[in-house]
């Protein structure tokens, strides 16, 4: 009877002992799954990171000190994955922050060039509304890639009018489709001197050049010098042009 009471009780143990075992094992793959998983966040953690970072583009490529902590992210990713997962993060983070505040304030100045330019189409007042709203909710790069297309938009655009029988520089800047306004009459001369001898002087089938969108600062200039240059007397009147074309006057 003792036999059978031991052979009970060593049998229990071992059951035990065994359940003790097989209960080990699926902690362990918990662990080593958790562990796995750990791993594989750091990971993509990193190339996150390294994305964004490589991803810096002309003009604003300086990503602050993003490029410092992805390093020490990638020192931690072995030992220590929760670690090198948070510092990847915050490089990701250092990164696209250093990058939009670059495109804010290039956007700013571009907005400002914007706003100085007269005679907007509806459709570039729009855009430059729309880049304004961009600039409001912190988006730098929407807002620098439309206003920079814009400005250069602006820059760019030119017409050619043909000089008719009756026309004065004077006449053709108070058309409508070219300023509206006849004391705006030297940015057109300026814009041609090269082949205007004198301002009071132009001829049937001349092509003239006329920049469609010239700055505030241009315009106030022509305004001001058109009103108190004075009649063509002597040929002082075109001395006074000359220097006005070239900046100096």
């Amino acid at each position: 009877m003792k036999n059978v009471v031991k052979l009970s009780v060593g049998m229990l143990l071992c059951a035990g002992l065994l359940a003790g075992c097989a209960s080990n094992k699926p902690k362990t793959d918990q662990a080593a799954q958790a562990q796995s998983q750990a791993a594989a966040a750091a990971t993509q953690a990193i190339a996150d990171a390294q994305s964004v970072i490589s991803g810096a583009q002309s003009p604003c490529t300086d990503t602050g000190n993003a490029a410092a902590l992805l390093q020490q992210a990638q020192g931690a990713q072995a030992s220590n994955p929760a670690q090198a997962q948070q510092l990847a993060a915050q490089a990701k983070q250092a990164a696209s922050d250093a990058v939009n505040n670059c495109y804010l304030s290039k956007a700013k100045d571009l907005q400002t060039q914007a706003q100085g330019f007269k005679n907007l189409s509806a459709d570039q007042q729009s855009r430059l509304t729309q880049a304004g709203t961009y600039i409001t909710n912190n988006q730098g790069k929407p807002a620098y890639d439309l206003l920079a297309a814009l400005v250069a938009e602006l820059q760019a655009a030119h017409m050619t009018y043909t000089v008719v029988k009756g026309d004065s520089l004077w006449r053709i800047a108070g058309k409508s489709d070219v300023y509206g306004n006849p004391y705006q009459w030297p940015l057109i001369y300026k814009a041609n001197a090269d082949k205007i001898k004198h301002a009071d002087l132009i001829y049937p089938k001349q092509d003239l050049d006329v920049v469609k969108n010239p700055t505030a600062a241009d315009s106030d200039a022509a305004v001001n010098y058109a009103k108190h240059r004075g009649a063509w007397r002597h040929n002082k009147a075109a001395k006074k042009d000359k220097k006005y074309a070239s900046g100096t006057n």
